[in-house]
């Protein structure tokens, strides 16, 4: 599914030289990529900041893996990290921040103790993308089917990491952050239930 910008307005500074000059056959080096990404990120920080539902926290990373073949993008929320394909942009990079903007969505929700996954808060939030008339890339995956907004939250109490379930008391649950870098189980309490609907605009 394609999204189109309709009569939003295109406000020349959102338009970075790469943008509008890139030659198609020339790929960008790990270093132009992550000035660029940076670029925008620093751009798109007034959709994230200061909005009526929270704030995107401070101290997001971008990193670019030449590793990543099955994904664009991913955020790492606990980590407050985003990680891009740096193949695909190093040839794409006109269509770098419509994925950098995705991802940061999904950080905008964690910090507002939103769900994060692709519900009907998160699409309505890309709506904001569109304000800028940049290209929307058409290979980031689109989800026709928008999840439900999951109804509780649980905190790890040794690392603080938070996530989204449907069910209370899962059975089974415990911190994979925790298990990864003490290889210790810790299991998480009852965070709050959500009572409002997904971090909007």
């Amino acid at each position: 599914m394609e999204i189109r910008p309709g009569n939003a307005e295109i406000k020349p500074q959102w338009f970075h030289p790469l943008i509008q000059h890139h030659p198609q056959d020339l790929a960008l080096s790990k270093t132009e990529l992550e000035t660029f990404a940076y670029d925008y990120f620093l751009r798109f920080l007034p959709f994230f900041r200061n909005q009526s539902d929270g704030s995107l926290k401070v101290g997001t990373t971008i990193t670019f893996n030449r590793k990543m073949r099955q994904r664009l993008g991913l955020a790492v929320l606990f980590e407050h990290q985003v990680r891009l394909n740096e193949v695909y942009f190093a040839k794409q990079p006109r269509l770098l921040p419509y994925t950098l903007f995705h991802e940061l969505t999904h950080l905008w929700l964690y910090d507002c103790e939103r769900d994060p996954g692709h519900t009907v808060g998160f699409y309505r939030k890309m709506q904001d993308f569109l304000a800028t008339g940049l290209p929307v890339d058409t290979e980031v995956h689109i989800h026709t089917r928008k999840a439900q907004e999951s109804p509780y939250i649980y905190r790890c109490p040794s690392c603080q990491n938070r996530w989204h379930t449907r069910q209370i008391n899962p059975q089974a649950l415990f911190c994979g952050y925790c298990y990864d870098n003490q290889q210790i189980k810790v299991f998480p309490t009852l965070h709050r239930a959500v009572t409002q609907r997904a971090c909007s605009k």
